[in-house]
């Protein structure tokens, strides 16, 4: 049976309406197989799995060179496989492996380290075949019961339920839809990635003032458990004294807020390679009555009891194989779960997605690559929109009074070479507004048509009430990776400001409807062009704050420059890697600064030079932090190792301490036995001050 003759039988039998892409994987598959390849799979098995969505990673093997027990990856997944696989297996394998997985005439399940491996393969292998010479015996199950059941065991395995000892207090928490949307009114609370749901990352506490803030002394430290990476992302989520935070990569924690103490901790097992452009780094978690939701980068919405850490469902959203990691927090609108996914550099096609809080059932999916027949595919020539790219790897906002999300949209792929993709290339480099009951299009902006830059929009969106012209406006503010800060009516999308917040030579300025008009031979990535901002842009993915009570916004800005090179053939690289660039070098060391703006008209108000904080040093490109605002009058953040406290109307450097570690993500504010208290990490560490 040659590759020939597989091609034709692969067309017979796989789904109508597949493009020859999604063929041609299949047929060197089955090719493959006729040469040896793939023997621990029969032909029938091989006919199933290429057949079912995903082709269960697959591809990976016949393309990517990786063995078959690392490629597989089972999709059946969803809460209601692992419910017909807990049937299948309290029916006939519960009488030895116990009822929850924790053994008893045979061995236990629910960890990792089984005698016979962990992968999905590995657990399906044993599942068909038993394991000949011992009491574990073949049992009868059609193709799709076996791994259903092997989406259960995993369910068991990637639990870790944590202990209870010393004194622990468990976990009781029951946070309603209604606490989510009012969510940044207590000050004893963390609900959100962003505090509340309107992006603002600002606490009214008023407690800590720029009288008393040097007084903060560190109330205690929790070390992660963790050697992968250097630093935490992520934003802790704090409900009635429990603090649920992540360790990169794939680790979930629940701390008490008044010690510190570990109460559960989660663990997830990742696969050796997944299509990371930049770090194996998480962002943060989401809350709803007891469930905590989770994004895992291997590309699993996860569904943990807040009480034990126990999985209550998992779903697959996407696949590693086709590029996907998922690195944001979630977002809750209401009764689902809205997750965005990365993969810019691996020439993915983007896209949000809602997913029901009980079950895991997918509720609505936009894509941000418009397809054909979509309104936008017109910006997208020569076929890009299949590889575009358009990641929405930061956490959005949400209006529940208009019933809109609102969401960055990451760069066009490739990122740094747009000749093969002639267009705007809707929806990158803008903010997409969604009805939230359905992840509809209600509106959209796109900052940086056909950027060439990686000029990603994906900055949280803060929603605020202002005056512009004297006019009272609901809108939305964003300062964009391309140097310009907007303000934007969010009810319907109109540009009604437009202002550079650092030096850009890219653009002589912005039109009446907001899109840049740009500088003669810079329309493009060309060699030995040195353009403002670089690579970086003129803020990266930490959030900026904004003060209510005085209207200002508050920017972790960088100023740079760099030389932007492209290939002139771009191609696929490890994993699909796909920058479709040889550069993009910054030109000299950018320079921090925290710059403050009124919202309304962009206008400075003062700045603070990270050079001009005492003791600070000199730190790598991007470690900084994102800003927290509060009542009191201060914002807070951190760098280069430090964090540190600023006068919000003088912009005035109050405080600094120095932790040791890098600090990427922005600290938060709570209240804990009635004081307020901060709460940051840098390194491999949480700091908890308080006064």
């Amino acid at each position: 049976m040659g590759i020939t003759v597989a091609v034709v039988v692969t067309l017979h039998f796989l789904p109508k309406g597949w493009t020859w892409d999604m063929v041609s994987w299949r047929a060197q598959l089955f090719a493959d197989k006729t040469e040896g390849r793939a023997p621990d799979l029969t032909w029938s098995e091989l006919w199933f799995m290429a057949r079912v969505h995903g082709g269960f990673g697959l591809e990976s093997f016949v393309r990517g060179g990786y063995s078959l027990e690392g490629s597989v990856e089972n999709p059946f997944s969803t809460f209601n496989d692992h419910q017909r696989g807990a049937q299948f297996f309290q029916g006939h394998c519960a009488v030895c492996h116990g009822k929850d997985g924790s053994g008893g005439y045979g061995p236990s399940l629910n960890h990792t380290g089984l005698a016979y491996g962990d992968s999905d393969l590995a657990i399906y292998k044993v599942v068909r075949n038993g394991i000949p010479g011992t009491g574990m015996p073949r049992v009868a199950m059609s193709l799709l019961e076996r791994w259903q059941v092997v989406g259960y065991l995993r369910t068991l395995q990637i639990s870790n339920f944590g202990k209870h000892g010393n004194g622990l207090a468990r976990v009781n928490i029951d946070v309603s839809p209604e606490e989510i949307r009012d969510a940044g009114d207590k000050e004893d609370r963390w609900l959100t990635y962003s505090g509340s749901l309107n992006g603002q990352r600002y606490t009214p506490d008023k407690e800590i003032t720029p009288k008393n803030v040097s007084r903060l002394q560190l109330r205690w430290v929790h070390q992660f458990d963790t050697s992968e990476l250097d630093r935490s992302e992520s934003t802790p989520i704090v409900v009635d004294g429990i603090i649920f935070t992540t360790e990169p990569p794939a680790t979930v924690v629940a701390l008490e807020a008044s010690s510190g103490a570990v109460i559960w901790r989660y663990s997830r097992v990742l696969p050796d390679k997944l299509p990371v452009c930049c770090s194996r780094s998480n962002r943060g978690l989401a809350v709803l009555g007891n469930t905590v939701f989770f994004g895992s980068l291997d590309d699993y919405l996860v569904a943990l009891n807040a009480d034990t850490g126990s999985v209550i469902w998992q779903t697959k959203v996407c696949s590693p194989s086709d590029g996907f990691t998922m690195t944001g927090a979630p977002l809750i609108v209401d009764d689902q779960v809205v997750v965005g996914v990365a993969g810019g550099e691996y020439g993915i096609r983007g896209f949000l997605a809602a997913y029901d809080a009980k079950t895991g059932q997918q509720r609505w999916k936009f894509d941000t690559i418009p397809g054909p027949g979509e309104f936008g595919h017109d910006t997208w020539k020569n076929d890009a929109w299949r590889s575009g790219g358009g990641p929405t790897w930061v956490t959005g906002s949400y209006d529940s009074t208009l019933d809109l999300i609102y969401w960055g949209v990451g760069n066009p792929a490739p990122g740094l070479q747009g000749d093969v993709r002639p267009g705007d290339n809707l929806f990158t480099d803008s903010v997409i507004a969604l009805h939230g009951n359905s992840g509809k299009l209600a509106w959209y902006f796109q900052f940086t048509p056909h950027d060439e830059h990686d000029w990603d929009a994906t900055q949280t969106p803060i929603l605020a009430d202002i005056r512009i012209n004297g006019v009272l406006r609901r809108v939305l503010c964003v300062a964009n990776r391309n140097g310009f800060y907007y303000v934007l009516d969010r009810t319907n999308g109109q540009f009604l400001l437009g202002v550079p917040f650092v030096p850009e030579n890219w653009a002589k300025g912005l039109d009446a409807a907001g899109r840049p008009v740009l500088v003669t031979g810079l329309e493009g990535s060309s060699s030995s062009r040195i353009i403002s901002p670089g690579v970086g842009g003129g803020i990266n993915w930490q959030n900026t704050a904004f003060d209510p009570v005085t209207g200002t916004i508050f920017i972790p800005a960088t100023e740079g420059s760099s030389i932007f090179t492209k290939s002139p053939h771009p191609e696929r690289g490890d994993l699909g890697f796909y920058p479709g660039s040889s550069g993009g070098d910054y030109v000299v060391p950018d320079k921090r600064v925290v710059r403050a703006l009124d919202a309304a008209s962009g206008a400075k108000k003062w700045e603070r030079w990270e050079s001009s904080l005492p003791d600070w040093k000199q730190s790598s490109s991007y470690d900084y932090s994102g800003l927290l605002a509060t009542g009191g009058g201060l914002v807070f953040g951190g760098s280069g190792g430090f964090a540190f406290a600023i006068d919000s109307a003088t912009g005035r450097q109050l405080w600094n301490v120095y932790l040791g570690g890098t600090t990427y993500a922005a600290p938060i504010s709570f209240n804990v036995d009635g004081h307020q208290v901060l709460l940051i990490s840098a390194g491999r560490a949480l700091f908890m001050f308080g006064l």
